[in-house]
This record gives C-alpha cells, structure tokens and sequence, in this order.
C-alpha cells in the first residue's frame, strides 16, 4: 500500500542503476555493431501477427497487442507527460486480458519490457501498490536496467475502476464508480490473486516468443501490495517463480485495511486527541532517548535497531499543569513540551494495536519509532505514508477496500459501538466483512494471503526472501514477522532452507526513513553495487535459488539525504531473523564491518488473536 513508486523519484532510481548496468549494456551494443540489435528489433516487430497466447480458466485477450521497440533511450508512459530517460533498447508489449472473457467484469493490464541486448537469461514478475490501477514504469524501468525480461499489471482496477494505489471507492467514488469494485467478484479475484498469475503466464509466453527459448530461471519481486502479490504467488501458485522477493506484505489485506480505522477514530475522538507534528516529534524523541542505544545500535542513530524491546509509554510525557508546560495540540506550532492526556492516550493505543469487543488483537501495533513526524507539503502530499498523513484524511485511509465488500452505505464509524470512546471495534462488524460474499469464496478467502502451506513451493525447490522496515508507518512493522513465526510454527527445522527474513532498522514502508534503506528491494534507490548478492536483495535471492548460497546477512545503505550522488552516510548489515546487528564497541560506527549478527532481545508484541492471524 503505497504512493506510485513507494516515494522513490524515478530518475534518481534510474541514474542510480545506470551507472553500473547500462555501462555494460553499451558495450555488449557496441561489441555486437548493432547487427543483434536489428535482429531483435525485427523479431519485437513481428509479435504483433505472430504471437499466439494460451491462457487459462476462460481467459481472453481484449483487443489488439501493442507491440513497439523503443531504441531512442526514452520512453514516456500513457498518461504521462514526462518521459523516462536512461534506457536500453527494448521491446514494449501491451495487453488487456479479461480473466473470465468477460471485459464488462474483468479488463486486466499487463506490460512485458524486454531488452535487446544483455538479456540476463532471467524473468521478473514485479509488483504494485495500495489499490494499483496503473502499470508501475518503475518496477518495469528497475528491472529492465538490470537485465531482466520483466513484467507488470494494474491487477486489474485501472480500465473499469479508474483506481490509483492510493483511492479505490468510496461514497463518491473518488474518481471511479461509488464502492469501487463492490458487486463485481470477478474484478475482486483478479485484484487478490488472478491478474498476477496471468501476468506471469502471458509475459513467460511473450518472453519466449521474443528471444526464441524460455526463462532459465523466473523471479518476482515487490512489496506492500507487492509483497501480497509474492505470497499469493507462492502459496497459489507454487509452480510460477523460482524465487520471491516479498517486502512488507499486506499479506492480511482486509484486516489491515480495517484496522485503518483504528488510528484514525482514536487520533479523532476529540479536538485534543490528534497527533500533531509537534507532538509526534516530542514522541519521537523521547523514545529515541529512551531506547536508542541499547538494542545494538548507536545512541545518535536517529533510530531503533529492535523496537520491538522499547518499553517507553507515552503517557509519562504529559502535561501536568506546570506553568511552563506548552502543550502539544497546536497543530502550527514549532515546539511542545507535554501531551494532552487525550493524545497520550492516543499513541498507546496505536502502539498496542487493534482489540475487538471480545479483547482479540486484530493486527499488531505499530512499533516505537515509527511515528517518525513527517510535515505535508505541496511536494510531498503524503509525507512518508504515517500518521501525520493517515489524519488528514476525510476518512482512514484505504478503507475504499471495505466499501468493495458492503457497498456505498458504509461508513468508518460502523465499526465502533461509540466512535468517540474507540476501546473495541466490534467483531461483528469485522465478521460481516470477511464473510461477504465474493461469487463462490468469501471477502477474506479473494484477499488474504494468510496460508502457511508453502509445502508445494518448497518441494519445487524455490526461494523465498521476506523483508520490512521496523519503523513502517503503514503497515506495522510487525508484519512480515508474523507470517513468518507462522510458517516457523509449522516446520521450524526446514524453514531456514526455503524461507528467510530480514527486518531493516529504521526504515519506512518498503523505503526511505532514517535507516538504512537501500538493498534491493523494489522501487529503493539502487545500492550501491547493483546485482551483487552481499547489498543487493534480488541478487541474494537468484544466488540462492541458482547457486544454492543461502543469505545470512545483507548490507544496507543509507545515503546522504538519500540521494546516491551525495555519497554514503552509513551502511549495516540487515541480518536473518531473529538476529539484528550490533556494533562491536570499536571501529567505524558508519562501515558495516564494525557490526555482527547477534541474537534478538525479547520482543514484546502481541501477534493478531489466531482468528484474525496466519
């Protein structure tokens, strides 16, 4: 659940990566004195008359294939008016698939950029985020700079709906039909689980056709929606990729999008309970002090290694009626020194996360340290996708989600007996949700990619790499570990040699924050040795698959206002959970070589009640 590109400027992704890609794709270009090109070139023209496509469960194409080879370097999407810059020659194919034949019901779209020259021998299937509703150029730029025949889809609620990743329905639609995809289960299964799985079958059929064999090996990679994509990937259909890179899945997806409403409704129960900037910051540094520096990390750092060991509660930062304190509820003012005991209130509850009317835990908490302030500007609307944002909205962001399942009626407040007194949301109001109706399954059963039989991906021999940023102000930090403690609970012994993760300090949702952020994750900023397996995560996991090396650690930078050209601030080792890195007492504090992999401290977070969890 994201903002386009994850808030990532898509020409810095580009310059990042073309330092050390397209260097070795202009040689292989002169190398070969443009004969190979031509042939290839050729070749993408032809797809049009002569690409033949087998699609599955009634599938059809709608309309023509649109066929282009781009060779002047840039390209500028539909829709846009700003051209990406930077590229390889390559071969565009476009397609609109109704997953049923039925393009009153179902219109999915689908892009396959493949390179001329320097073709990795590999297939990437990529990822999106929130509700999709476009093509993401820059999950097809990333990989296609990197050598990968790669591919995406709007999962199906761009063409009917007219969604963007942040709105999809609501009372007015926000742009598109009121309730978004609700009375059309067809649209709701592509976006839970079918538009993915075409995508992968139609773009392996175009990249044979183009280049004359197969993938040798098939990869995918994405995160927040993305990393819901991953795993319905791997426990639908196991067969589809021989590795999956999944980060920060909204793996849960109609609980968390319910749990939305639980921040939302306490930062909103009266004038004094919103978090505004000034308090977040004297939040924020106040755990900082509290915590920084003794979970193997540095007192200065500006972030938590393992936030989950903080114990600092709000409520010892409020005001108690002292003539020099200056509370926190003007929203404009430039400091604060004390709380209102409505918005200490506030922040506990958001940290302990979402509790029914029978004291069951929907989703964990958001961690320590993720309320990291951000201001909204006019360049920035969203800020980094937390609380500052989350409250300026009409409504709790996402909730579009819950309109497809009970229609333009609802509202926000339905979940609470008392939405200015939020102690529970009500399980029956949850329970209503999860179970409408989606033609022959369930709301929940369309959506949520909560199995933990990944048996048929394992025994194929495939991989799977699950990452998250502790300090994500979207979806709680927690997250990824939850699912995997689940997977652990079932086979702890084999785990280890199909499945890993690795939890980075200090991150925001699937990037930037002020931690180490960069290590190959999609729609990051390019490490800083693209395609090396020691910092870049895709890389670690085609080691893994084809070379059966398996990653213990991976290192992550965090560069100077992150932006490549300024150079390196700092770089750590992110380490295989459960362990997290800590600094030896000596030696550089920015060099990852001055930190180990040691063993976590306690956690102290209290998963989802097994109704609501994997």
């Amino acid at each position: 659940m994201s903002k386009k590109a994850h808030g990532i400027d898509l020409t810095m992704l580009i310059r990042a990566r073309t330092r050390s890609v397209l260097i070795t794709v202009a040689l292989v270009v002169v190398a070969s004195l443009g004969a190979s090109v031509s042939a290839l070139a050729s070749q993408c023209s032809q797809l049009a008359s002569g690409l033949s496509l087998q699609l599955e469960g009634g599938a059809t194409v709608v309309g023509p294939v649109t066929v282009q080879d781009i060779t002047s370097g840039s390209y500028t999407p539909t829709g846009s008016t700003t051209p990406i810059t930077g590229l390889p020659p390559f071969c565009r194919v476009a397609l609109d698939i109704s997953s049923t034949g039925n393009s009153s019901q179902s219109q999915i779209l689908v892009e396959v950029w493949m390179p001329d020259l320097g073709w990795n021998g590999r297939y990437l299937g990529t990822g999106n985020g929130g509700f999709a509703g476009v093509i993401s150029t820059a999950a097809l730029a990333g990989g296609l700079l990197e050598g990968y025949a790669v591919a995406n889809t709007d999962l199906g609620t761009g063409v009917l709906y007219h969604c963007n990743s942040l709105y999809c329905g609501g009372r007015t639609g926000l742009g598109g039909p009121p309730a978004g995809l609700n009375g059309h289960p067809d649209s709701i299964k592509d976006f839970g689980y079918r538009a993915t799985h075409l995508m992968t079958v139609v773009a392996k059929q175009v990249v044979s056709a183009f280049y004359g064999n197969a993938a040798q090996h098939s990869y995918f990679a994405g995160c927040s929606t993305g990393g819901q994509q991953s795993l319905m990937e791997a426990q639908r259909f196991p067969e589809d990729y021989n590795g999956i890179l999944a980060g920060a899945p909204a793996f849960d997806r109609t609980h968390l999008h319910m749990s939305g409403s639980w921040p939302y409704a306490w930062t909103h129960a009266s004038t004094s309970s919103l978090l505004t900037v000034p308090a977040l910051s004297l939040i924020n540094n106040a755990v900082l002090a509290k915590c920084g520096g003794h979970d193997g990390g540095l007192a200065g750092d500006g972030f938590l290694t393992q936030p989950a060991a903080c114990r600092f509660d709000a409520r010892t930062l409020q005001c108690t009626g002292a003539e020099t304190d200056v509370p926190c509820t003007d929203a404009n003012a430039s400091s604060c020194t004390c709380l209102a005991p409505e918005q200490a209130s506030a922040m506990e509850a958001i940290w302990h996360g979402p509790v029914d009317d029978r004291d069951r835990r929907l989703q964990p908490g958001f961690l320590r340290s993720s309320e990291t302030p951000v201001p909204l500007t006019a360049a920035n609307p969203v800020g980094n996708l937390g609380l500052v944002w989350a409250e300026s909205e009409n409504e709790p962001p996402f909730d579009g989600l819950i309109f497809w399942a009970l229609g333009p009626d609802w509202k926000w407040q339905d979940f609470f007996a008392d939405p200015t007194d939020p102690v529970a949301m009500l399980s029956s109001e949850i329970s209503a949700i999860d179970n409408s109706r989606v033609g022959d399954m369930s709301f929940a059963q369309a959506l949520n990619a909560t199995s933990t039989d990944l048996g048929a991906f394992r025994d194929n021999g495939s991989k799977l790499i699950l990452y998250q940023g502790w300090a994500d102000p979207l979806i709680p930090g927690y997250a990824a570990v939850d699912y995997w403690r689940a997977l652990r609970r079932g086979e702890a012994s084999r785990l280890a040699d199909y499945a890993r993760l690795f939890m980075a300090p200090g991150m925001w949702h699937c990037s930037g924050g002020p931690g180490p952020n960069a290590f190959g994750g999609q729609d990051q900023v390019a490490s800083p040795k693209p395609g090396d397996p020691t910092d870049d995560a895709l890389a670690a996991l085609t080691d893994w698959v084809e070379k059966g090396v398996a990653p213990t650690q991976i290192i992550a930078t965090k560069y100077v206002n992150d932006v490549p050209a300024q150079g390196i601030a700092l770089q750590r080792p992110i380490c295989q959970y459960p362990r997290h890195a800590a600094y030896r007492g000596s030696g550089d504090p920015s060099d990852a070589a001055s930190f180990d992999c040691v063993r976590n401290q306690g956690d102290r977070i209290l998963a989802p009640a097994p109704i609501y969890g994997p």
